[in-house]
């Protein structure tokens, strides 16, 4: 991490698995934060998830723990929490930062960790606020979007493939271990901050306005399949095969759509037919399926190469479906057009794109994209920082207390 980065000298402690937990904390070390992850001996229970290379190792928990440290500690045993408890301790006023998702470990309690440092934050992200258990596909599946989402014709849920309440999720705990910390440099106080993965979900329901739209008139969104509710969007095919996503969200994207397809003349009178101003977005949403209609032809006759140019040309707001191959693979894709996407050098020497930060700091270059540690790689260096010594250190391993990197 280049010096200089904007959380430079915040050290937090993350004990935490999967995604939710575990992506902020990722989002804090990209900034420059010291993240050290925790894990027991082996690896956790995300340790092997999918996607893995040819060897077993798991893609995704390498991309969830980039730029973190990793130390493996038996919290199951007294030596190993008093560990975690020196970890806590240290490093001054950037320290006593720990961000968890661990359910039903007494051990975590705020007031015994307090003990250790009275002015410790604790960021502690829960399923639900009643206590029940819940991963992101539990909550999806109570707020509503699977009954929305699909075509229209279809009369059975259809999940997203997104994990989008856990990365929500996510950014919240971050926010909430840099607003803690403000709050502790204003006043010395510690905190316990609680984000349920279920409240973020119903809480995003309700900023876009689904809550109110019941609540107030008696009905929700109903399945559209791939048109863009509440203006006109909609996917279309090409003359050899390929799809593009169309979106006229202004006036003037509508005006420019209408003109490059030549049917202005037809949609004049179908406003005077309808009587509908079709300039406003919620007229060419009623309308959607006529207006898709009398575009199709258009670009059913032409390949997509003269599509995407004229496009183009227009000033029409588009994108070509693509699959993750071809997002990979493709020169013009957004990840290779992306400048927050980099070479990262697997453990057998292949390179590979991977993220850095996304937020784009003029005073700071973030530099290369920092790689995510072996699995208790950093056990000794980190132990040693905080006063664990050479000869403790080989006891507690013996002991099965710590690990012994690969």
């Amino acid at each position: 991490m280049t010096a200089g980065a904007p959380l430079e000298g915040l050290h937090i402690v993350e004990i935490a698995t999967y995604v939710a937990a575990p992506s902020g904390a990722m989002t804090l070390a990209q900034l420059g934060a010291e993240v050290v992850r925790v894990d027991p001996i082996g690896g956790a229970s995300d340790i092997g998830r999918l996607p893995l290379d040819d060897r077993g190792r798991s893609l995704y928990w390498a991309g969830l723990n980039k730029a973190k440290r990793s130390v493996e500690i038996d919290t199951t045993t007294e030596d190993g929490r008093q560990l975690v408890h020196q970890l806590l301790a240290a490093h001054g006023p950037g320290g006593g930062i720990l961000l968890t998702n661990a359910v039903a470990q007494p051990w975590l309690a705020y007031d015994q960790l307090a003990a250790a440092r009275p002015d410790l934050i604790v960021v502690h992200v829960t399923g639900r606020p009643d206590g029940k258990p819940a991963v992101d596909y539990t909550v999806n599946c109570e707020v509503g979007l699977p009954l929305i989402t699909g075509p229209a014709d279809v009369d059975r849920p259809v999940n997203h493939v997104l994990p989008a309440w856990d990365l929500l999720t996510g950014l919240h705990a971050a926010l909430g271990i840099l607003a803690a910390e403000r709050v502790r440099t204003r006043t010395g106080r510690g905190q316990l901050v609680t984000v349920a993965l279920a409240d973020v979900a119903v809480a995003t329901m309700g900023h876009l306005g689904s809550l109110a739209d019941v609540a107030l008139n008696g009905r929700g969104r109903l399945r559209d399949g791939n048109y863009l509710y509440g203006s006109f969007g909609c996917d279309f095919a090409t003359r050899d095969g390929r799809r593009v996503m169309i979106v006229a969200l202004t006036e003037r994207q509508w005006r420019n759509l209408v003109a490059l397809t030549g049917i202005g003349e037809v949609i004049g009178a179908l406003e005077r037919s309808l009587g509908a101003d079709l300039s406003a977005e919620e007229a060419r949403y009623e309308h959607r399926e006529v207006l898709s209609g009398l575009l199709r032809p258009w670009f059913e006759s032409r390949d997509f190469s003269q599509v995407a140019g004229a496009l183009d040309r227009a000033r029409v707001l588009w994108g070509p479906y693509r699959s993750l191959e071809e997002l990979v693979e493709d020169p013009g894709s957004l990840l290779n057009l992306s400048p927050v996407i980099g070479p990262l050098t697997h453990l057998d020497g292949r390179a590979y794109p991977a993220p850095g930060p996304v937020l784009d700091f003029a005073g700071w270059p973030a530099g290369p994209v920092s790689p995510p540690p072996t699995l208790g790689a950093d056990t000794d260096g980190v132990l040693a920082e905080v006063g664990v010594g050479p000869d403790r250190r080989a006891d507690l391993r013996v002991r099965g207390v710590i690990g012994t990197p690969s």
